[in-house]
């Protein structure tokens, strides 16, 4: 059973990945800054919402809900996690709650005008990499210390064999969603050496003894034989 503390830290992952761009600066005093130091954020939680993850208006919920914990008088039933609670109160501002919920306004209010935000911006490295959770979390456990590419001198179709035995039976819901993100890297690096900067230099994940285009298309079709032969597509009326 999950401790309070982990439903806590978890109950608000949308405001932390908001306000991380805010941990190490003072940009909180400016709002031109402070709006343009979260746009790398508000860009990848708006994509995750249109992906079916919390919206943005969900999001700009848990910022209020931070601010009401820090209201003074607050009960103490008003839980913040720790690490948020020190962000935000290290913040040069006379009230934080106060600031907290500007940025809330703020974040409502960003889906207006997003084709000429999305249209003008350079994401960065961090927000792109938002794009890949399943497929980080798979690298990590495939190239990491102690991951399967450690184990003997096996190849990467073997390594992508004792994958799927350790994710059978529920194939179904692990390895489409990796295929889908290895499917839409090759489309956003679609240069041998993009990939490579960006997943090896950028994110410090390893390819094995093959190309990144190479490995990601391995992992496709390895994935999806598997999927057709051991899965067979079927559904109930819902």
């Amino acid at each position: 059973m999950l401790s309070d503390d982990t439903i806590d830290h978890f109950r608000f992952e949308g405001a932390r990945l908001l306000l991380s761009p805010l941990r190490a600066s003072r940009v909180s005093d400016s709002p031109e800054k402070r709006d343009t130091a979260l746009e790398p954020s508000l860009r990848a939680l708006w994509l995750a919402g249109e992906r079916g993850g919390r919206t943005l208006y969900e999001v700009a919920a848990e910022v209020r809900l931070i601010a009401d914990a820090l209201e003074p008088g607050a009960g103490s039933d008003a839980v913040v996690p720790a690490d948020l609670r020190e962000l935000v109160t290290g913040w040069a501002a006379e009230r934080p709650e106060t600031l907290l919920r500007a940025i809330a306004s703020h974040v409502e209010s960003w889906k207006a005008g997003f084709v000429a935000k999305l249209s003008q911006a350079t994401p960065t490295s961090q927000e792109l990499a938002r794009r890949f959770p399943q497929l980080n979390e798979f690298l990590l456990n495939y190239y990491g210390q102690d991951g399967m590419a450690t184990e003997g001198d096996m190849t990467e179709e073997d390594g992508l064999q004792l994958f799927i035995q350790h994710c059978h039976p529920i194939c179904l819901w692990r390895l489409p969603p990796i295929t889908a993100e290895c499917t839409e890297a090759l489309a956003v690096f679609h240069e041998m050496e993009s990939l490579r900067q960006f997943f090896e230099k950028q994110q410090g994940m390893g390819s094995g003894t093959l190309a990144w285009s190479d490995w990601l298309l391995l992992i496709v079709e390895t994935f999806t034989v598997h999927m057709r032969e051991q899965h067979p597509s079927h559904w109930i009326s819902g």
